[in-house]
Order: C-alpha cells, then structure tokens, then sequence
C-alpha cells in the first residue's frame, strides 16, 4: 500500500509540473554599524521565534475548523454580507467541538467573527484576507489582529490566489512582505494545494510563510476516481509526510477530506465518516503538524460560484460536517466519540 500511495503521489506531482584616524574611525562606525545590524537581525529573529513559538503551542492544544458563515454567499460575483446574529448562532454551535477558526475573508460581515470568536471563548484564530491587494481588507485584518492579540495567531493572505490565476506571485509575496511589516507578531502565511509546497516552481514560496497552510484534496487528484477511501487516508498522510520532511515550519492543514454529495456522483455521508475515522487515528496534532476539519457547514452556492474559475463541481456544496440547516451529519458524531474516548 505505501508503495503505491508514493505511485499516486508521483504521478500526481508529474501532472501539476506538466503545468589611518580618519580611517580608524570610519573603520569602527563601520563594525559598530556592522554590530547595529548583527543586533536588529537577532531581535528579528527573536520575533519570529516567539510568534512560530506560540503558534505550535496552539497546534498542539486546539482543534481547528475552516468557518464560512451560513448566512454569506456569493450569487452571480454579488456577496450577500454575514450577519452578526448568523455568525454568533454559528459559532455557538460549533464551540463544543473546536477551539480554532479559519476564516477565509475579513469583508462582507466576516470580519464580525473575530469578536464573537472572542466572546465565546475560542482559543485561536487564522483570518482569512480573500483579495490580497484590497487595502480595505488587509487593513481589517491588522487592525482586528491588533484588537484581538491573544485569539488572532495568524493571517492568511489568499486562498487558492495562485492556483485560480488571481495574482501572481510576486504581488502576493510583496503583499506577505507589507503584511509581516505590520504585524511583526503575527504569523504570517497564505493557501494553496499541496503541490505549491512540494514542487520548487514558484521561487521563494517556502520563506515568504511563517507557517505552512495547505490544502491537500485526494479528491481532485488525477488517481481519484475509483480509488477507495483508504487510499485517499493514506495519500492525505503521506503528503503531509513529505511537507515536513521538506520544512521545520509548523503544517496547519487547511482543507482536505471528502465532500458527502451528491451522491449520484459518487459522494456518500458514508465515505465521508470513514474518511474522517480514518484520518483522526492516523494523524494525532503535535507542535509540527495538524490538521484543520474542512468544513464547517454545507455551503451550496459554491458549488455554481466555483464554475468560472474551475468549472462545475457539484461537490462543493457538500463539504460540511452540518448540513445547510445546521444539521450534525454522521462524520461529526463518529468524531465525537473519537474525541471522547481520546480524552
């Protein structure tokens, strides 16, 4: 099996590549400037230190869940903004079992979550900043990560940015670069699909982030239709493997899992739940690695707003541990006696 999970990954990577005095003196303001710049580094690097520090603390002690409000949408390239109601019966009802948001915006009402976040008792927070090059957004993000310095313990600029052909990277990288300017505190970072991390395309890519936050979908891999869920555990697990065999920087995943519908295609509440069973036994959250529950809540409109970027996928909307009505689906209650038992 682990012969052919490092198969698929190969032909998986193959597939994405295809894509005197006076001189005394100036010799001394020279080692003293020499010295100043030795200093300012250290503390630098000191910062760093302390906000990566801090984030595997976190890593290790919470429970992440990737949160887009029930109430937001967008139809048509129009966003219907969150409400603060939406948002605060959302996270109340997801507060039993996560400790961790990731948002993927701070505009249209998402940027309410942080404080009813903080009302509720979450631990951390990663926010989403969805157009990297909106001044209004980016500075929501630093301004709430400001305001909340004890729960907002990273940002992440972009989402899929690079994959959807959005930016390209050097203004992305100029826009982590600003960002980390800002909030020296703060670990900064953005999104994309595991390759991005694994394949050395996109020059820089690995520094440019405070920590990793990938996604790795088994399903959009050209191997997955057929494969059983067992294969996709075992392909999830040996990608994050390999990420951290290629950086000492803490892996948040972000997004992986398999959808619950529709099941014409394929897609069934049943798979999901194994996938899920599967994964939590094999992957345990250290001060290295974690892995974030992709997602909270169906999410329907998704499914016809991906179409112009990535064609239909039906799939989309099916994501989440509840269901468009707020429903726990089997996959969230075979976690909870997992998490129970694991206590």
């Amino acid at each position: 099996m682990v012969t052919t999970i490092h198969l698929l990954l190969d032909r998986s990577m193959r597939v994405v590549a295809s894509r005197g005095v006076v001189e005394g003196c100036r010799t001394r303001r020279i080692a003293l400037a020499g010295l100043l710049c030795l200093t300012l580094a250290s503390v630098a690097h000191a910062e760093v230190i302390d906000k990566v520090a801090h984030l595997r603390a976190v890593l290790r002690e919470t429970r992440f869940v990737a949160y887009t409000p029930t109430d937001f949408a967008v139809v048509n390239g129009q966003a219907r903004p969150a409400s603060t109601a939406r948002i605060t019966q959302d996270l109340a009802q997801l507060r039993p079992d996560f400790s961790g948001l990731i948002t993927y915006s701070c505009a249209n009402g998402v940027e309410q979550v942080p404080a009813v976040a903080a009302r509720l008792g979450y631990r951390a927070l990663i926010l989403g900043v969805w157009d990297p090059t909106s001044k209004v957004e980016v500075d929501t993000a630093v301004a709430l990560a400001r305001r909340y310095p004890g729960l907002v313990i990273g940002i992440a600029l972009g989402n899929e940015t690079l994959l959807a052909k959005r930016l390209p990277w050097p203004v992305l990288r100029h826009a982590l670069e600003q960002l980390r300017v800002a909030l020296p505190d703060v670990a900064v970072t953005t999104s994309e699909p595991f390759y991005y991390y694994l394949l050395d395309d996109t020059p820089g890519f690995l520094d440019a982030q405070d920590f990793l936050l990938p996604s790795v979908h088994p399903l959009y891999q050209p191997w997955f239709k057929g494969s059983t869920v067992e294969t996709d555990v075992d392909f999830v697990v040996e990608v994050l493997g390999k990420l951290a065999a290629r950086t000492d920087k803490p892996i948040l995943v972000k997004e992986t899992g398999l959808p619950s519908g529709p099941q014409d295609l394929g897609f069934t509440t049943e798979h999901q739940t194994l996938f899920w069973r599967l994964l939590s036994k094999r992957v345990s959250a250290d001060e290295k690695r974690a892995i974030a529950y992709f997602e909270a809540f169906d999410q329907p409109w998704k499914a016809e707003n991906a179409r112009a970027e990535f064609g239909l996928h039906s799939e989309e909307g099916h994501w989440g541990l509840y269901d468009a009505q707020g429903r726990s689906k089997p996959a969230l209650r075979t976690l909870r006696d997992i998490w129970r038992l694991s206590k």
